[in-house]
């Protein structure tokens, strides 16, 4: 599924036995040449550096997309499988279906625990995982959305990342204003059997949620006697309780 822009895309190829291949947009495939991995990586670079986010914040953006998905992966590897990722400027949009609770709430978790999340919009369910037929139209539908985006010079369709869970569009990203991202909504619900749009879309110049600061490491607790500093004797002769001056 299609879950970024055209050359800063991943792809997550679900095949028969639940196989999920991950694929960086720019081609780092077994058997390219040289030259063209660095006309991928190049247009890749290029694309970023063309969006609102910016190039730096769409590399982070891409650290945060591998270092969740690694999380994921370690987790439960059906976590990997069946929930979908999307992330700009470091807003964290999970969506699909989930058989187990406690894998929802697994996956909220990794991604919050992963550097520069600013924001987890949870929209996983607890529910029957797709067909096969099911997750091929979506897919088509999301490649549909994507392509009308594409062709219309009044929307700026690489700062949109487009997703489709049971033929439902998920659009996170940076509206230049209001009526382009109403443009963007509307392309979305023209698209046959489209049955909703959930939009995420930041408005440029809305300010972003602040980054939490990271947890801090609980001290291990040691014994008394052996922290520096401290010793036997009672509280209030350490503290000079009742001490002449």
């Amino acid at each position: 599924m299609r879950v970024a822009g055209p050359f800063g895309a991943y792809w997550n190829l679900e095949f028969p036995g639940r196989i999920a291949l991950t694929l960086m947009g720019f081609g780092l495939l077994a058997g390219c040449s040289p030259i063209g991995t660095a006309i991928g990586a190049a247009a890749f670079t290029a694309d970023l550096a063309t969006q609102e986010r910016g190039l730096y914040q769409g590399l982070d953006d891409h650290r945060m997309w591998i270092a969740i998905n690694g999380r994921f992966a370690a987790y439960d590897l059906n976590v990997l499988q069946q929930v979908h990722l999307q992330v700009q400027e470091g807003r964290v949009l999970l969506s699909g279906y989930v058989q187990k609770p406690e894998h929802r709430l697994g996956a909220v978790k990794a991604a919050w625990d992963t550097v520069g999340v600013r924001e987890v919009i949870n929209q996983i369910k607890v529910a029957p995982d797709r067909d096969m037929g099911q997750m091929a139209q979506d897919e088509f539908l999301a490649r549909r959305v994507w392509t009308k985006l594409f062709v219309d010079r009044a929307v700026r369709a690489n700062n949109y990342s487009v997703e489709c869970i049971d033929s439902v569009v998920y659009l996170i990203g940076v509206g230049q204003d209001q009526a382009e991202v109403q443009r963007v909504i509307d392309h979305a619900r023209d698209v046959p059997y489209v049955r909703g749009v959930e939009n995420y879309v930041r408005l440029k110049g809305d300010p972003l949620p602040p980054e939490p600061p990271p947890p801090m490491k609980a001290p291990e607790i040691m014994p008394a006697a052996t922290q520096p500093g401290l010793s036997s004797a009672p509280i209030s002769a350490q503290l000079g309780v009742g001490a002449t001056p």
